[in-house]
């Protein structure tokens, strides 16, 4: 089953009854464990994601430079459409990982199945593109105060616009994601 808010969304969308059929038709539903990789770097990923409980983090991954850096969060209640799109619209190699960071349940669509659907469905392929330039919109904004800010004026923000990132990812991600060590997070932690 569709959750409550998607399938309110893909009806305010006048996608039609039988888009919604065929939709659930091709969903596969994922359970993943606390530290399990849904996608792992060096593969290609063809699917979309939506966190329907749990959380991860996306984290971009170089071995040959000894590299690994959180760059987004996806929580059931923040940003729950993922994908790596490094790979999904090249269709090349990630060098991203997705992992969890509690246990969690997906819904999982493959671009191919979806494609499909959607060349049947312009409602659908209309509500797919608004939802994922919203989550392109939404992680370059992300992105962008990742550059701007100092990492006080970004902890800031985290707590006043997105403290569930702070109430539900370890610390160690986002001490990741911020660019300084778990101890100087911990010290801002503690100014606040």
């Amino acid at each position: 089953m569709l959750p409550q808010l998607l399938l309110q969304e893909l009806l305010k969308a006048n996608v039609s009854s039988d888009s919604v059929r065929k939709l659930l038709e091709i969903i596969k539903f994922q359970e993943v464990k606390n530290q399990q990789l849904l996608v792992i770097p060096g593969e290609i990923c063809d699917k979309i994601f939506f966190v329907l409980e749990g959380g991860f983090v996306c984290r971009y991954v170089d071995e040959a430079n000894e590299v690994e850096k959180t760059i987004n969060f996806y929580l059931d209640n923040l940003h729950p459409f993922m994908s790596c799109v490094d790979s999904f619209f090249s269709e090349l190699p990630t060098r991203c990982e997705l992992r969890a960071i509690s246990g969690a349940k997906v819904l999982v669509l493959s671009k191919k199945d979806l494609q499909l659907l959607m060349s049947e469905d312009m409602a659908l392929f209309r509500f797919y593109h608004s939802m994922v330039t919203k989550a392109l919109q939404e992680e370059n904004d992300l992105k962008l105060k990742l550059i701007a800010y100092t990492s006080e004026q970004l902890y800031q923000y985290l707590i006043s616009q997105l403290p569930v990132v702070i109430q539900r990812v370890p610390s160690r991600f986002i001490a990741e994601f911020m660019g300084i060590s778990p101890e100087w997070l911990s010290k801002l932690k503690h100014r606040k």
